[in-house]
């Protein structure tokens, strides 16, 4: 297990533990749908389908 920051549209900030080997797309639906939305990893832009997270990242999920 891996802990990664989510940080949603509202600026809530919350801890998620999740597998290794997973991507951006699992951390942020966990809480929170994509569609028009920007997703950034430790504040780049990113595509959340293929980019995977590490211990420690940040998930941003922004309104377009």
């Amino acid at each position: 297990m891996i802990t990664v920051t989510l940080v949603g549209p509202d600026k809530v900030r919350s801890i998620v533990e999740i597998s290794e080997n997973t991507t951006v797309r699992d951390v942020a639906t966990s809480k929170y749908h994509l569609f028009w939305r920007t997703v950034k990893r430790n504040g780049m832009s990113v595509d959340p389908f293929t980019t995977r997270v590490v211990d420690g990242d940040t998930v941003t999920v922004e309104s377009k």
